[in-house]
Order: structure tokens, then C-alpha cells, then sequence
């Protein structure tokens, strides 16, 4: 059946982004897409029970379809959603956050939590990247879906900053140069030439190196922030713990809640920086996750925040959270689908989920983060 062309109507959207449609009993995915468009599209993969598609022919336009604002969309890989309503994209995000928890975490519809979507602007916000420095001195990007690189002079999703760094590369950066780049709305500092970046979030400074891992959206982070942290203290005074804890974002705030804070990330080089923005109180592990709890976990903790990589909790971590009855853990994730699978374990430990908030950090991208409160 492939190469065979196809005419199906878009149910929905779906993490990663495609559309999702129905044919003779099978799953379709197809990309560039709005729900409730008629589309003619050729088959390019098929396995058992699915197939995906190419860029399809719209037949039906959905009155949400919009004209993208990048003159490259559909040439650069930054963005695949500029041709959906801002509020579409919202409201898809939410819809697929909550199916995730449905669909992995065995929820019925009735025991999740009321929640709401905090918005970014949607536009000039990305203030981290990590373009191609080509053998003229510009900056590119890859293609959708193919090693081929397009040059970038200008981005409408990033920031003053990086835009500045897009229009005019630092000299000291050679052919194939790959630099992560940091930029707010007036600098940027680059790997390799910077040796630390700066940000301002709810009035603390943070120092890193453009290279460590920092998020990439300021707008909605405070309110992140704010509700990952929020009743903490409730828990206990005592000890709270920043898991994949990176530059200490959370562990900052953390050490105005307790009495001590424990950090544990496998990246060393945040080691210095954890321990700067956390101060006297914290107490940092330069270790894997994995490793650090192979030996007997003390202080015991009132509080964990965890953020882990996309794939999640590793099922050893998964495990020992379920053993620990922590008061209180805050499940920040990149991905709804593994974070809803966690869960699911964690609630046959007897955690309960009191609050789930999702937050858009990267419009014009199938991108979002989620927050989930347990407790015990």
C-alpha cells in the first residue's frame, strides 16, 4: 500500500504533532495539519495496525488554519505548528496531556484534577539554540526531517538577544561550528567563547554555562516555578530534594522552604553553579540519579521535585520514590506520555494526584511541559 494515495479527515492532534486519522481499521498520522481538515496525502510508511504520511493536499481547510509568519516555516525544523491559531495549539497541548494521563496513567476522566494551560507569547521567546556556523560566517538550521541546513538570518520564535547572535555569528566561531547560544532580550553569550550566561528568574540571578541545560522559555517559568514549589513547606521543614537538578532552578527556591536541600545531577560541571544559586544549605551529588540512590538516602526527604529527560523515570527510580512515601513530590517532565506512565506507578504506591498544571514553553512546536503533584 505505500506510495498509495489516501483521502482521510483529521480527528485530532497528537504529541509529537501530527494529526491523527482513520482508514479501513487503521491509525493514520499526517503531518502539517488541524483537526477536522479533509486531506489527500500519499502513504510513506506502514507497519501492523498504522501508516504515516507525507505533506498532505488540505480539501478542507479548518477556519483555524493560518498563514505561518516565518518566511522559512516548512523549509527550517524550528517550528511545525506556526499554520495553527495560537488558541488551537493550546487547547490541543492541554487535550493531549490529559489523554496521556487517561491512556498511560489509567485515569479515569472523573479523578483528574482541574487544570488550565498558562500561555507563552508566541512569538519571540526562544532564548536557546544550537545552530550550524556555515564556511560564509552564517548561522543555519536543520531542514524538516533532513540533514540539509538553511540558512537563518532571523527568527521570529527567539529572542532580541539570539536574534542578534542570528544576524551576525562571533568571528571566532569556524565552519560546522555546532555552539549552544543563550540569549535574552538584550544579550547572548555562546559556548565556547562565553563561559557563563545569565538569567533573572523571580528576582535570583543565575549564572551557567551556555552549554549546561536551562530552559529555554523565561515567560511562563515563574508560574512554573511557583506551582511546582507551592505547598511545599506544607510537607515539613526539613529536607527537600532537587532530583536532575541541573543549575539549581528549583533548588534555589527550594532553600527558601527548607532547612536543607539535596541536589542530585550526573552533569558535573553544574556542580559549582547548583551550589552558588542553592547557598549555605545545599548539599549537591555529582552522581547519576541511579547511582545516588544505591546507598541509603539521608536526610530523609519531605519534599522531592523531580525533572527528569524525556524518557522519564528510569523504572530503579521509579521504584525507590514508591518505597521512600515521600510527604510530597513535584513531577515536572517534557513529556506527558512517560510522566503519565510514572505516575501510574506511583499511584499503586498509594500517591494520590492533587494537582496537574501544563505549561506552554515552546509555541509553534507540538512541545509542552507538564507539572504533577503527589501525595501521600
Amino acid at each position: 500500500m505505500l506510495k498509495d494515495e489516501i483521502e482521510v479527515t483529521i480527528e485530532k492532534l497528537i504529541p509529537g504533532g501530527d494529526g491523527l486519522a482513520r482508514l479501513d481499521g487503521q491509525v493514520v498520522f499526517i503531518p502539517g495539519v488541524l483537526p477536522g481538515e479533509r486531506v489527500k496525502a500519499v502513504i510513506v510508511d506502514q507497519k501492523k495496525g498504522w501508516m504515516k504520511t507525507g505533506v498532505p493536499e488540505v480539501l478542507e481547510a479548518s477556519s483555524d488554519r493560518q498563514t505561518p509568519f516565518c518566511p522559512l516555516f516548512g523549509e527550517c525544523g524550528g517550528c511545525s505548528w506556526q499554520h495553527i491559531a495560537y488558541n488551537v495549539q493550546l487547547e490541543s497541548k492541554a487535550s493531549f496531556s490529559r489523554e496521556a494521563l487517561i491512556r498511560q496513567g489509567g485515569f479515569s476522566d472523573d479523578e483528574i484534577p482541574d487544570f488550565s494551560i498558562t500561555s507563552s507569547p508566541p512569538e519571540s521567546y526562544r532564548a536557546r539554540i544550537r545552530p550550524t556556523i556555515l564556511s560564509d560566517g552564517n548561522a543555519s538550521f536543520h531542514s524538516t526531517g533532513s540533514n540539509r541546513i538553511v540558512p537563518v538570518p532571523f527568527c521570529p520564535v527567539a529572542t532580541s538577544g539570539v536574534n542578534r547572535f542570528l544576524s551576525s555569528p562571533p568571528d571566532e566561531l569556524e565552519n560546522g561550528a555546532s555552539p549552544v547560544v543563550f540569549g535574552d532580550n538584550r544579550d547572548f553569550w555562546t559556548a565556547g567563547i562565553n563561559p557563563e550566561a545569565h538569567a533573572v528568574i523571580k528576582g535570583k540571578t543565575f549564572n551557567f554555562p551556555p552549554e549546561a541545560f536551562f530552559q529555554s522559555n523565561m515567560y511562563p517559568l515563574a508560574d512554573l516555578i511557583d506551582f511546582a514549589i507551592k505547598d511545599a513547606e506544607n510537607a515539613g521543614h526539613s529536607c527537600g530534594m532537587d532530583l536532575y537538578g541541573g543549575v539549581g532552578l528549583f533548588g534555589a527556591f527550594l532553600a527558601d522552604c527548607f532547612e536543607t536541600v539535596v541536589g542530585v545531577d550526573r552533569d558535573k560541571r553544574t556542580k559549582k553553579y547548583w551550589k552558588q544559586h542553592v547557598g549555605k544549605s545545599g548539599t549537591f551529588h555529582p552522581v547519576s540519579l541511579e547511582d545516588y540512590t544505591r546507598r541509603r538516602i539521608e536526610p530523609k526527604p519531605d519534599f522531592i521535585i523531580v525533572d527528569p529527560p524525556r524518557t522519564g523515570l528510569s523504572p530503579s527510580i521509579r521504584k525507590v520514590l514508591s518505597r521512600l512515601k515521600v510527604p510530597q513530590i513535584s513531577y515536572v517532565s517534557c513529556n506527558p506520555v512517560t510522566q503519565a506512565r510514572d505516575i501510574k506507578e506511583l499511584r499503586a504506591a498509594g500517591y494520590k494526584l492533587t494537582d496537574y498544571g501544563v505549561f506552554d514553553l515552546s509555541p509553534q512546536t507540538a512541545h509542552v511541559e507538564t507539572v504533577a503533584r503527589l501525595v501521600i
